[in-house]
């Protein structure tokens, strides 16, 4: 017999993921973080979970490593070094192929290490401010942003926040090294695939001359060096400290999140005047989101309803089956609720978490699952969002589809073919 809790939980996660996935639709425009922390506060308030079983549903070491990496990507944009990277891209690349290159190259290789929720944010108003800088059309260079910062993030624990879930949810052992081995060959293998696709899409786009409309020494917009030169500093000390510590068992407290929050640390420490920005600028939205969202997916687990959802949804017990839900799945609630419902209910049907194979094919699919909608992956909407804000043009639902299903087909075969027939030894 179906519980009163169940019902509840059931109109709980209807509301939820339905003010999520309807975004748009109408006069309905509540962000994914709100719609988030309503259903955490009906989780609790009707009694799906008690005050103490939300609070301990929380995990901290994923809050902690994700307001520390977004502190780095934070002090790189108050500082001014994304801006005076983009004016690099624009002066080097005097045509709309080679800036489409090293918009999509650059963008990818900084998700491989920061959030791309983060870079998608932070570059957007710089490529938009090459529409008053140059005779351009910035749309393909917003194109070659969204599905450079969503196949880029793939690689790496640390490229977004779904993949995140997954190394620490997961109980995985080493999982730098195991997203490394699984994941990079074949992220290599479709940004290499995708930039030709980016140049038959933008076709019209890509043989034209970049004009610039004015002149400005590069170095002018970096405001502040020292807080660039630190935060650069600390990113590329813990890059390599994430896969020693993975490999040598150093000490139990030298953690992927324990390294990142002394260098997040280091940064406020060091930044002087900026300390204030850095910290404001921090995505804190993202941060409520995933508060929210772990109290959510508790709640669903406790009253029964993702028990008996696993009846109806493909089985994630294989490679195909989560590919599947990853890709489809994600285009209704976005993939980080996606990836968070999965991970207990992968659990409690037996998965392990020796079984790699499936685990970062659940981080493959969801992440690269981003390129197929608009809706797909929060990167797409930060950039829309952030280039209408500032004058530019955003992305229609179906203009999306268009340029992003023939990538989702192709790189969603790419890393489905290859974690087939790869072997990995570990």
């Amino acid at each position: 017999m179906v519980s009163i809790k169940f019902i509840e939980d059931a109109v709980i996660l209807t509301i939820t993921y339905g003010l999520i996935a309807l975004r748009g639709v109408g006069r309905l425009n509540v962000q994914p973080w709100a719609a988030m922390l309503l259903g955490a506060a009906l989780t609790i308030v009707l009694g799906i979970l008690t005050p103490q079983q939300a609070l301990s549903s929380i995990n901290l070491n994923v809050i902690l490593f994700l307001i520390s990496l977004f502190t780095i990507s934070s002090a790189l944009e108050v500082s001014g070094f994304f801006s005076y990277l983009a004016y690099r891209l624009l002066v080097s690349g005097r045509s709309m192929r080679r800036l489409i290159f090293r918009v999509f190259t650059l963008s990818a290789l900084l998700s491989l290490a920061l959030s791309n929720d983060g870079i998608a944010g932070s570059f957007t108003p710089v490529i938009v401010s090459m529409k008053r800088q140059a005779r351009i059309n910035i749309k393909p260079l917003l194109y070659a942003l969204a599905f450079g910062v969503t196949i880029g993030s793939v690689a790496l624990p640390v490229g977004n926040p779904q993949n995140l879930l997954i190394a620490l949810e997961s109980g995985m052992p080493k999982p730098f090294i195991v997203f490394t081995l699984y994941l990079l060959p074949p992220t290599i293998i479709n940004l290499l695939i995708t930039y030709p696709i980016l140049l038959l899409l933008f076709n019209g786009y890509a043989k034209d001359d970049v004009v610039l409309l004015e002149f400005r020494r590069p170095e002018e917009l970096i405001t502040n060096k020292r807080l660039a030169y630190t935060a650069l500093s600390v990113l590329l000390v813990l890059i390599p400290l994430y896969f020693i510590t993975d490999i040598v068992n150093i000490s139990p407290y030298l953690t992927p999140v324990t390294l990142t929050f002394m260098g997040a640390s280091i940064i406020y420490l060091l930044s002087g005047a900026s300390r204030r920005d850095v910290a404001i600028n921090v995505d804190w939205t993202t941060i409520l989101f995933f508060i929210g969202l772990f109290i959510v997916s508790e709640g669903a687990l406790e009253s029964g309803v993702l028990s008996a959802l696993s009846h109806y949804l493909p089985q994630p017990t294989t490679l195909l089956g989560v590919f599947i839900s990853g890709l489809l799945l994600s285009q209704v609630i976005s993939n980080v609720p996606m990836v968070a419902l999965y991970i207990p209910l992968m659990m409690e049907l037996g998965v392990s978490s020796s079984n790699y194979v499936i685990w970062v094919g659940l981080a493959a699919s969801s992440t690269i699952a981003g390129n197929l909608t608009l809706i797909g992956a929060a990167s797409n909407v930060i950039i829309s969002e952030a280039s209408e804000k500032r004058g530019g043009e955003g992305f229609g639902f179906l203009e999306f589809m268009k340029y992003g299903l023939p990538i989702t087909v192709v790189n969603s075969l790419v890393y489905y073919v290859w974690l087939i027939y790869v072997h990995v030894p570990l």
